[in-house]
């Protein structure tokens, strides 16, 4: 049986007055990535990507299934305590992911299992919810809890989703080829993400004009219209007919699955198109063309589709 250490003990508490208080706005957990491996449990110096954001004696790092209190900063190596808040220090490969916060940011429900049932995403103050006793990850999408337990293992299991699916076709035969409607308005369908993973961006599926006279911008919800993450709000110019157009979002995002987003897209002009989803061919998503837009103002949040509306539905790919 695991004890509650004292550490443990003031990370929960700390986050209960938080929470009483009320005075904190959300905050996502940010990520980055080790630069070598660990290939022992004793060493006490941690080689990261990036250190940007880690400060010492206030963040605990989570890699893998072990936590670790930085002690230090030099350049991107940290000084650490291993096998922190209860835990024990594990062996990790170069490249995995490191979450960091202050600790009370993890493990803040639910002690020694994951939280489940229904959410509301604005009442949490730190999102995803990282279980440092099993490295199980969920986040408050549509509204419920997903991931947990089903969520360890998995983050790397999927290279793209391509919604809807095409298969081995010419692109510029798939779909409607479709000038956004208007500066002020907002292009969206639904992607069911299959499992968990950080995700660096979206894909939309150019059409047949894409000469860069228009600039787009791409934005991610979850199920209920929450909004997640987003490509920079003064777009890009549209580049390559007939093919995926990449847009990185600000700051990579954690997606759990299998859950179901949307991906949403902006345009500043009418004249660039991207390939829709047409009724009869792949008309099994909902879509939803939104007005009231402005070209680089990203809404918080919108009223998710129920049904299919034929050629508003961009074809994306979450990579």
């Amino acid at each position: 049986m695991k004890t509650l250490t004292f550490s443990r003990f003031a990370a929960v508490l700390g986050l209960l007055l938080m929470l009483a208080s009320l005075a904190s706005a959300q905050t996502i957990i940010p990520t980055t990535t080790l630069s070598a491996a660990v290939t022992t449990t004793s060493t006490t110096f941690i080689p990261v990507t990036s250190a940007t954001g880690i400060t010492a004696t206030n963040t605990m790092i989570f890699v893998d299934n072990e936590a670790m209190f930085v002690n230090s900063v030099s350049g991107t190596t940290l000084g650490v305590t291993r096998g922190y808040f209860g835990g024990r220090a594990t062996t990790h490969n170069s490249g995995a992911l490191v979450w960091y916060a202050t600790p009370n940011a993890f493990g803040w429900a639910a002690p020694g299992g994951s939280p489940s049932g229904s959410c509301t995403r604005a009442n949490i103050l730190y999102l995803p919810y990282i279980n440092t006793d099993t490295g199980a990850i969920s986040d408050c999408v549509g509204g419920v809890w997903v991931g947990g337990a089903n969520a360890t293992g998995s983050y790397a299991s999927f290279t793209t989703v391509t919604v809807p699916y095409i298969g081995a076709v010419a692109y510029s035969s798939v779909g409607t080829s479709t000038a956004i409607a208007s500066a002020t308005s907002m292009y969206c369908s639904e992607i069911d993400v299959p499992a968990s993973k950080l995700v660096t961006g979206l894909g939309v599926l150019n059409g047949a004009t894409a000469g860069g006279t228009d600039k787009h911008l791409v934005i991610l919800y979850d199920g209920t219209g929450n909004l997640l993450a987003n490509s920079a709000v003064a777009g890009a110019s549209t580049s390559g007919t007939n093919t995926w157009q990449k847009f990185n979002f600000t700051s990579t995002y954690f997606v759990v699955g299998p859950a179901k987003y949307y991906a949403c897209v902006q345009s500043n002009g009418t004249t660039d198109t991207v390939r829709m989803l047409t009724t009869g061919t792949q008309d099994a998503t909902t879509t939803k063309a939104v007005t009231g837009q402005t070209f680089g103002t990203i809404a918080a949040s919108f009223t998710v589709p129920t049904t299919f509306t034929t050629v508003v539905g961009p074809y994306w790919e979450l990579y």
